[in-house]
C-alpha cells in the first residue's frame, strides 16, 4: 500500500478536475486518494472514540467529586490560589482564583498557615499537614484539616496541592481547643 504525506496538498498530485480529466486519471491516482481517504475516516473514528472516552472519564471524576468530603485546591508557591477542584465549603474559582491563600485564613491562623507553607517549600519531598480555619463564601469560619503536597516540579501539576478536610465534632473541637492553649502558651 502506497502512503501519501499527508503534508503534501493533493492539487500537487493531480490537475484541477475537468469533466475531461476525470476520465485521464491514472488508476494508480485514484486508488492513492480511495486508501488516503480509507486512513483520513480511520483516524477520524479513531478520535471521536478517544473523545468519548475523555468524555467518559471527566463524568466518572466530577461524581466522584460530588461525593467527596474532601476539598482539593491548586496554589503558587507564592501562596495564590490558581484553581479549586473541589470545594467541601462552596469555594469556586470565581471566589478564589487569583487570591493569596492567607485571605481565607483566619487571622489568629495565618502565622501557622505561611510556617507550614515554608517548611513545604524548604522540604518539598515531605507533605505538611496541618489545622486551621478557613472562611465560607458567607464569611463564616470552620475547622479544616489541611494536607499541603509540593507538585511544583510535576510537569502534569506544576502546582501546590492542598487537601481539605471538615473537622466537625465534639471531640475534635475539644481537641483543637487544647492545642491552641497549648500553642499559645508554649
Amino acid at each position: 500500500m502506497t502512503t501519501l504525506n499527508p503534508m503534501r496538498p493533493l492539487d500537487e498530485l493531480i490537475d484541477p478536475v475537468t469533466p475531461e480529466s476525470a476520465q485521464e486519471w491514472p488508476e494508480n491516482t485514484i486508488l492513492q486518494l480511495r486508501e488516503r481517504v480509507a486512513e483520513l475516516e480511520a483516524e477520524n473514528a479513531g478520535l471521536r472514540e478517544l473523545e468519548e472516552t475523555v468524555r467518559r472519564n471527566a463524568r466518572l471524576f466530577e461524581a466522584l467529586l460530588k461525593k467527596s468530603h474532601e476539598g482539593i485546591l491548586l496554589v503558587t508557591a507564592q501562596m495564590t490560589f490558581l484553581k479549586v477542584v473541589h470545594s467541601v465549603l462552596g469555594n469556586s474559582d470565581d471566589n478564589l482564583a487569583g487570591r493569596l491563600v492567607l485571605s481565607n485564613i483566619h487571622p489568629d491562623d495565618r502565622a501557622l498557615a505561611t510556617e507550614a507553607f515554608s517548611h513545604l517549600l524548604n522540604n518539598p519531598s515531605q507533605p505538611v499537614t496541618v489545622e486551621w480555619r478557613v472562611s465560607d463564601p458567607a464569611g463564616d469560619w470552620h475547622w479544616m484539616e489541611v494536607e499541603m503536597t509540593d507538585m511544583l516540579d510535576d510537569p502534569d501539576v506544576h502546582a501546590i496541592v492542598i487537601n481539605t478536610r471538615a473537622m466537625t465534632g465534639g471531640k475534635s473541637e475539644a481537641a483543637r481547643g487544647e492545642r491552641q492553649c497549648d500553642r499559645k502558651k508554649g
